[in-house]
């Protein structure tokens, strides 16, 4: 027991109190708390046991809303109501319905969607064309309000004539450029004016969209001939006016009807001719007011659409006609460089606002392979050490007639060297040509050369001034070289040798091996490598079936070519010292034979040029021979 010197007790309040002792009320203060705990858990515990009463959990709800009814029904003809009201089985919420909803035909003012309980309610004010079949679409805008699953591609459609039109058009989109499918949606556009600018100009009489497996079905269309173009819209105004816009088209107009799809379908073996059914072979169908239902069509479907045309379309971005400079920047004091839109022609000039008199060895251009981007070194250490350098530059353009003009840019190339108190404190150090290669002890394959990177252009190779030795015994003997400047960067050479499988190797340089255009020099470099065993590569042998014009063949590893070669005729391609791993083999039609796969033009009515690949990865082993065959898709 606790006590508590000189505390005698305290007096009790009320009739007939009394002094009691600490002790004594400790023991009752200790008893009512137990009997506050004793209640307390009793009331959670006859809580818990409520709890249990109630069903909970269970699984998941993974089904989209399902529609109640419909009124006007879906697929109703004579329409003329300005409502339109769809029950769901649950409540439901919209998700950024303004982009999702296509009505095709368009209307000038979009309808106003709204929803009250169970009930997602359409109101339009637009006048109605007669005798026309309107279809909404309204993507993935539909989802359930607990579960978020998602009603995709809901439709309803109504005709304002007797008959609801029922004609399709379908089919798949891919990027042409690797056949890859578009998982974002795409709009399809068709025209009955099949005028060239009628994309960039009007919106289309009929939209559909496209899902994430790249298949689109652009559904209730009246019997006609359309243009069919496909459009990532980025400004959701279904015209093809952005430069950046994907976009895709068909090369000549589709003619739309039943006899026509049916035509189709027998020519490609798809379908048999004596088992249609009478019933289906009319363009419109007359429809009950009170049909609620019709299941969506898809590619999926067993069997073909007897009143659909399937049609695939490939995706690309135009190049840009747009000549401007992209980029400038003046990293190094002794370096500017500019970067266009487009190659530079032979009309291009460049000078420099500050000097008087111009004198063109002062700079050392280089341009890149493709001449969208050039390099001027600066020779003299009085125009480099100035903090700013102004230059002009002039160049091709296009003006708004597509008129060929010339255009003039000034440009303020500026250098800060960015230092901190303490180095701006410390003497400057000598500067020296740096020198940077393959790492000390790394492997090189053997059909590789040593590269020789430095900062600044290479002006000559002192061969004298380098050593190479093979060491097969612990022993170092002088192995015969070349040495051969890069034909695409003035800044890199490389030291090539016939290397030895499995070897070890040693490189020594002495400063002044290498001379640049500033007499820098760099330090000795000593570096020790090997090789890698030649059981260590595998190769494939691949067969070549009709080639009829020049094809580009890629080995692509990791979303990057590491073997590119051009072939003209039939035959065997070998590719040797492949690195264990998994290729894909790319095929393009280089069909104007510049060397590289071109975009397509849709106003010069260019497809991209076509890709094929080889229908399976082949996956290399060492030291095992991979012989695979392509026969190529005939291009008219």
């Amino acid at each position: 027991m606790i006590t508590f010197p000189g505390f005698k007790g305290f007096w009790v309040t009320g009739p007939g109190r009394k002094k009691i002792s600490l002790y004594v009320c400790i023991k009752i203060i200790a008893v009512r708390f137990r009997t506050a705990i004793i209640v307390l858990t009793g009331l959670l515990l006859g809580r818990e046991c409520a709890q249990q009463g109630s069903p909970s959990g269970g699984p998941r709800d993974e089904d989209p809303p399902g529609v109640v009814s419909c009124e006007p029904p879906n697929y109703s003809t004579r329409f003329a109501a300005r409502r339109i009201d769809i029950t769901f089985d649950e409540f439901i919420v919209l998700d950024n319905v303004n982009q999702e909803l296509l009505v095709s035909p368009p209307m000038k003012e979009k309808p106003e969607v709204k929803l009250r309980k169970k009930t997602l309610i359409i109101e339009f004010t637009d006048t109605l064309k007669e005798n026309t079949t309107y279809t909404f679409n309204f993507g993935s805008a539909i989802k359930d309000l607990h579960e978020g699953n998602k009603l995709l591609n809901y439709e309803y459609a109504f005709s304002t004539g007797d008959v609801l039109d029922s004609l399709s058009v379908k089919g798949t989109l891919r990027y042409a450029g690797d056949l890859s499918v578009p998982e974002e949606p795409f709009t399809i556009m068709l025209y009955t004016d099949l005028g060239d600018s009628v994309p960039l100009k009007q919106i289309p009489l009929y939209v559909g969209r496209s899902d994430d497996k790249g298949i689109f079905s652009v559904n209730n269309l009246r019997p006609d001939v359309y243009k069919v173009f496909a459009l990532k819209d980025g400004n959701y105004n279904l015209l093809y006016d952005l430069p950046t816009e994907v976009i895709g088209f068909l090369d000549s107009s589709l003619q739309v009807n039943a006899e026509f799809a049916r035509s189709i379908l027998e020519a490609s073996g798809m379908t048999d001719s004596t088992k249609m059914e009478t019933g289906t072979t009319a363009d419109t169908i007359g429809m009950a007011a009170d049909t609620i239902g019709m299941a969506a069509d898809s590619l999926a479907s067993e069997g073909p659409d007897l009143n659909s045309i399937y049609i695939d379309l490939m995706l690309f971005t135009e190049a840009s006609q747009v000549q401007y400079i992209t980029d400038y920047k003046r990293d190094d004091r002794r370096r500017m460089e500019v970067v266009f839109a487009l190659p530079v022609t032979d009309s291009f000039r460049y000078r420099s606002v500050q000097k008087e008199a111009e004198n063109e060895a002062w700079l050392l251009e280089h341009f890149s392979v493709n001449r969208d981007s050039l390099t001027l070194w600066i020779r003299d250490s009085l125009d480099y050490k100035k903090d700013t350098l102004q230059m002009e530059f002039s160049f091709t353009v296009k003006d708004t007639a597509s008129r060929f003009v010339t255009s003039t840019d000034t440009l303020a190339f500026t250098y800060r060297k960015k230092q901190t108190k303490k180095q701006k404190e410390q003497p400057d150090e000598i500067e020296k040509l740096e020198v940077s290669t393959i790492r000390n002890k790394s492997q090189l394959h053997l059909n590789s050369h040593v590269p020789l990177n430095v900062n600044f252009p290479i002006t000559r190779v002192e061969d004298s001034l380098i050593r190479l030795y093979h060491i097969p015994d612990s022993v170092e003997v002088p192995e015969p070289f070349r040495v051969m400047k890069d034909s695409l960067l003035l800044t890199r050479a490389w030291i090539a040798a016939d290397w030895k499988s499995d070897a070890k190797y040693r490189l020594f340089m002495l400063p002044g091996a290498i001379s640049n255009m500033y007499g820098l020099e760099h330090d000795t470099l000593d570096l020790a490598f090997s090789t890698r065993d030649i059981e260590y590569y595998g190769q494939i042998l691949l067969n070549l079936d009709s080639v009829d014009h020049r094809v580009i063949v890629q080995l692509i590893n990791r979303d990057k070519v590491s073997r590119s070669k051009v072939v003209e005729s039939d035959g065997q391609v070998i590719f040797s010292y492949l690195v264990p791993q998994e290729y894909t083999i790319k095929f393009i039609h280089d069909l104007n034979g510049n060397g590289k796969w071109d975009t397509g033009n849709y106003l010069r009515h260019l497809q991209p040029e076509p890709v094929e690949f080889l229908k399976a990865p082949v996956t290399v082993r060492s030291n095992w021979d991979h012989e695979v065959t392509m026969q190529l898709e005939k291009q008219d």
